[in-house]
């Protein structure tokens, strides 16, 4: 019996250790997760996605600080052809340099950067900032600061959440939302970052609330300035800080006096953040010659006009469509309410008005992106109402808490595929619409279907508050393709269809000597015997319609269906099916890609083979579905 006895004592102490770990080990998990997906994409390896986009700003100031000794970047103009690529070079009226984005990444990105700069230096590659050794380090600067965020929003969960479901959390806030996207593919954007300086903030803010210090009070100050300092919109984390505690409007007197009683942490704390600030005014300064300098020329937020529900709901980059997880936190901000509405109150002033800010800038879609990506910087708070919502359902009923995890595991697997998707192409980064998001729902690979179905936006409206879809110049012919050689596009240089969904090349043939309908038509020469084309994509057992007039009737000319590939398909029709009473001749031929050719370009054009002149009118490709020939 006294061995059975010490067995479960022993049994006993083993699953409250493992109870009590599972949160720490799942920060192992993802660590190691992330490891393996690195490894997997290599993208230091080609530059993918590493320095690139906004990051060749952000990360720029290391290498003219420490490498070429001359943040004044006029050591550009010295080989201009290797920088274009690099680095930016936005200048002054008076000619100065300076960088779009403040260089608060480049303080988080530095011990990572000497590494780098280290390693090239040992492995013999060139040192000049932009080779494998400081894209690798780079990369795995982002699951640093990761498991850093990861640390601290436990610490933070496990105020409100018991040890499982804390594990719980963190692995569904990293694998099934988009900041496993930005862990990884996208690592050095400056989301990761974000969020770990964000989580930390919140812990501070905790800290010096128990314990109003100078020492918390500097630190909270420390990272509040690398926070305004990476990205100065989310400033607003201040709300966070000031509201952090109070339950009611009647707690606004009371917290005023607290400040008021210690002005001297609270002046400490924002003597810190400037501190942190300070290099990039002064660089601001010596570059511009202004204290404050606003880099975004002429791009800018339209208050009075705010995208917030397509922000939260589009199928462009909406965030719960994106990252539905999020509708769960949102959700879990009641039940965080009835317990802490000392935390609930200040979360909610910080939501509103960061989804405000965000959505009202003139890119609310953000450019290229996956998901809402301004919001993962939050996500460490929003983990907070997630993880308060799961202990409440696993108390009061075990049946709701049950379907939550089913649910949560279905959202990872949904966010884990379309983090796929999106690397493949198969969510576009700016352009999806409803229609193109369905149309994929579940699939891999994009198909000319999906390419047709895409909403692009008008950007040189979209900077002035103006948000209009443009017409896709679609890829493949699903449906028709026509002109009757009368509409130009704006540059002038091509026929454009009705619905402005293709282009049609000879613009430089257009005449108006002879026409089939309208008061246009394209004029074949001898010397310029080929003309009216059109190129598209198409795929192996596709059928076409092809018809085009000519004039005369009797013209040795031809309408042509052909492959780009050598030895693809090709089809051709000279002999008229109809003629007017004008002299005007109708081709038809219809075009089936046989099953043994590979999907690929085609272009279908018409072509005199007289020694006359030949009129072209009213060409259309009109698709006629799917071959019923099986290979």
């Amino acid at each position: 019996m006294r061995k059975i006895s010490v067995y479960w004592q022993l049994m006993s102490a083993k699953t409250a250790f493992v109870t009590r770990n599972l949160s720490k080990a799942s920060i192992v998990l993802i660590a190691l997760i992330i490891v393996d997906v690195n490894f997997n994409n290599h993208l230091w390896l080609r530059n993918r996605k590493v320095v690139a986009d906004d990051v060749i700003s952000y990360y720029s100031y290391l290498p003219a600080a420490f490498i070429y000794h001359d943040l004044s970047f006029r050591f550009q103009d010295k080989d201009p052809d290797f920088f274009k690529d690099k680095m930016y070079n936005s200048k002054t009226a008076d000619g100065g340099t300076y960088q779009k984005m403040t260089m608060g990444l480049a303080f988080l990105y530095l011990p990572f950067f000497l590494l780098g700069h280290l390693s090239a230096w040992l492995l013999g590659y060139e040192t000049h900032g932009y080779t494998a050794p400081y894209f690798f380090f780079l990369v795995f600067s982002a699951l640093f600061y990761l498991v850093v965020g990861l640390i601290y929003l436990r610490k933070i969960l496990q105020k409100y959440a018991d040890d499982s479901l804390v594990a719980i959390t963190l692995l569904l806030v990293v694998f099934a939302t988009n900041l496993l996207y930005y862990s990884t593919l996208e690592a050095t954007m400056p989301h990761v970052y974000n969020f770990a300086l964000f989580t930390v903030f919140v812990w501070q803010t905790m800290r010096w609330y128990a314990e109003p210090t100078g020492k918390h009070a500097v630190f909270t100050g420390l990272i509040y300035g690398l926070i305004v300092l990476v990205r100065p919109a989310n400033a607003l984390i201040s709300l966070f800080f000031i509201f952090y505690g109070i339950r009611s409007f009647s707690d606004a007197g009371p917290r005023i006096s607290f400040f008021l009683k210690r002005w001297r942490a609270l002046a400490l704390l924002l003597l810190a953040a400037f501190m942190v600030v300070l290099p990039q005014l002064i660089f601001w300064k010596v570059n511009t010659g202004h204290w404050l300098f606003y880099s975004y020329n002429n791009e800018g937020f339209f208050f009075a006009n705010p995208q917030i529900l397509d922000g939260l709901f589009s199928y462009r980059k909406g965030w719960f469509v994106y990252t539905p997880l999020m509708a769960l936190a949102v959700i879990g901000l009641w039940p965080l309410w009835k317990t802490h509405r000392g935390l609930a109150l200040p979360m909610i002033i910080f939501l509103i008005f960061n989804v405000y800010l965000i959505f009202s800038w003139w890119s609310w879609w953000y450019g290229g992106s996956f998901g809402a990506r301004p919001l993962v910087d939050s996500y460490g708070l929003m983990a907070i109402p997630l993880a308060v919502l799961l202990g409440r359902a696993f108390r009061r009923s075990k049946v709701v808490f049950i379907l939550l995890m089913v649910l949560s595991l279905l959202l990872v697997k949904l966010n884990v595929f379309q983090t796929y998707q999106y690397k493949n192409g198969s969510l576009h980064y700016d352009s999806m619409s409803k229609a193109a998001y369905w149309h994929m729902f579940g699939r891999m690979s994009a198909d000319l279907t999906y390419y047709d179905l895409l909403d692009p936006l008008d950007y040189t409206l979209a900077i002035e508050g103006i948000y209009r879809s443009v017409p896709v110049l679609k890829v493949g012919i699903r449906e028709q393709a026509e002109t009757g050689f009368e509409a130009l596009n704006e540059a002038g240089d091509r026929f454009i269809s009705p619905g402005k969904h293709y282009h049609f090349s000879g613009a430089d043939l257009l005449s108006e000597e002879k026409y089939h309908s309208g008061k246009r038509a394209v004029k074949l020469t001898p010397s310029d015997p080929y003309g009216a084309g059109i190129d598209f994509s198409a795929e192996k057992g596709d059928r076409y319609l092809v018809t085009v007039w000519k004039y005369p009737a009797n013209a040795k000319a031809s309408v042509v269906f052909t492959a780009y590939a050598e030895k693809g398909y090709s089809a051709v029709q000279h002999d008229v099916v109809e003629t007017d009473a004008t002299g005007w001749g109708k081709l038809s031929m219809i075009a089936e890609i046989p099953a043994v050719y590979t999907d690929g370009r085609f272009k279908a054009f018409v072509w005199n083979r007289s020694s006359d002149t030949v009129y072209f009118d009213d060409f259309s490709i009109e698709y006629l579905g799917k071959s019923t020939v099986k290979e």
